[in-house]
């Protein structure tokens, strides 16, 4: 699995890469670094059990500077990673900077509802962007008040045929459509 953070600093800001970068390797172990124009982009592999919300506030704190981190899901392959990279800093651009401190596919959907676009999409569903058969499960899962025995019989499938669905929607995108707060804006993605 491929994953990437990417911490960003206001452009006013004189800051030390790699005293950023020093730090968040105590949590991370960094496959590569890349420097762009105010911001740092860290590659890595493993899964990581800590909460990237807090290390940004506790680095923020210590540094007494205004930083932002974008966390991403994973990715089968770096190819697709570099790809969505590409997609999520061009979608970062449109968040104002002191809007957020920590962001993930979560948060840049919600914020991007009112202006949904092919890119977002495909961004957020992956591999589902052209599936019929998944969005037509979730947007009838939902439809039938995520209840999944109504779904299933609207669906004319087994129960169980279902959850595995909603079961790799989630393990795929890393939304999950059985918990309103990730629901809600799927369902807009999709309808």
């Amino acid at each position: 699995m491929y994953k990437y953070l990417i911490i960003e600093y206001k452009k006013q800001e004189q800051l030390d890469d790699s005293m950023i970068i020093s730090l968040f390797s105590e949590f991370v172990e960094f496959t590569h670094v890349k420097t762009l124009d105010h911001q740092i982009i860290l590659f890595y592999e493993q899964n990581i059990d800590i909460s990237f919300k807090d290390v940004i506030l506790n680095v923020m704190s210590d540094t007494l500077t205004d930083l932002r981190l974008y966390a991403s899901y994973h990715y089968a392959t770096e190819l697709e990673r570099d790809q969505q990279l590409e997609v999520v800093r061009k979608l970062l651009k449109d968040i104002q900077f002191a809007q957020y401190f920590y962001l993930d596919d979560k948060i840049i959907l919600k914020h991007n509802l009112i202006h949904i676009t092919e890119e977002l999409k495909k961004h957020i569903l992956r591999k589902f962007t052209n599936d019929q058969t998944m969005l037509q499960s979730i947007k009838v899962y939902l439809e039938s008040n995520q209840n999944s025995s109504l779904a299933a019989k609207n669906l004319y499938v087994h129960r169980n045929t279902l959850i595995q669905r909603l079961d790799k929607f989630k393990e795929i995108t890393g939304f999950d459509v059985r918990d309103f707060n990730d629901a809600f804006p799927i369902y807009h993605l999709i309808k």
